[in-house]
């Protein structure tokens, strides 16, 4: 299989670490496929819910009424998923055959059997693959008001401070003056 200039279906670019990545800051919808913004954001109708287990529209696998499918193959028959990678159906984005490498480990990042491929690594900050969460050089969430591109250090919301301490607001704990007395 082959990469030209590094990329590989829907625009993911493949050979490169978080930090250099050229789509930092371009997060791509599950739902409507386009960059910009991600699903929980996205203001195209929602695609109905596909079950990775019998492949059924209208619910998903954790809900499937098909017990068969899933004790006949231990919850991997894929007949009607569709992969967040490629888009092909058959197949999820752990298991896509384009993801450069063999992935095991089962989401959450996974492991890749080949060193040097982005395997099943996915961002859950921006969607993105190619590298985790923690390495992501998109803007993190702020803890204090929820938005993303800062975070709570440097949110020009009021902070909303209280010590884990003595459980009191306006300082944290290693602020606290009840710390000393306990101590």
């Amino acid at each position: 299989m082959s990469f030209d200039n590094g990329y590989i279906g829907f625009g993911i670019v493949v050979g490169h670490q978080a930090a250099s990545c050229p789509k930092a800051g371009t997060p791509t919808c599950y739902n409507c496929g386009l960059e910009g913004h991600v699903s929980r954001d996205c203001t195209s109708e929602a695609k109905p819910k596909t079950c990775y287990k019998c492949g059924q529209e209208g619910h998903i696998s954790r809900e499937c009424p098909d017990t068969t499918a899933a004790a006949a193959s231990g919850g991997a028959q894929r007949g009607g998923a569709e992969c967040y990678r490629c888009g092909e159906k058959g197949h999820i984005a752990r298991e896509c055959p384009q993801a450069g490498g063999s992935s095991t480990g089962g989401g959450r990042g996974g492991k890749s059997s080949s060193y040097g491929s982005f395997g099943g690594k996915t961002c859950y900050t921006c969607g993105g693959t190619g590298h985790l969460s923690r390495d992501c050089v998109q803007g993190s969430k702020c803890y204090n008001c929820g938005g993303v591109g800062h975070i709570s250090r440097d949110c020009t919301q009021a902070q909303k401070r209280a010590c884990y301490t003595c459980g009191s607001e306006g300082h944290i704990s290693r602020d606290c003056p009840g710390a000393e007395a306990a101590a």
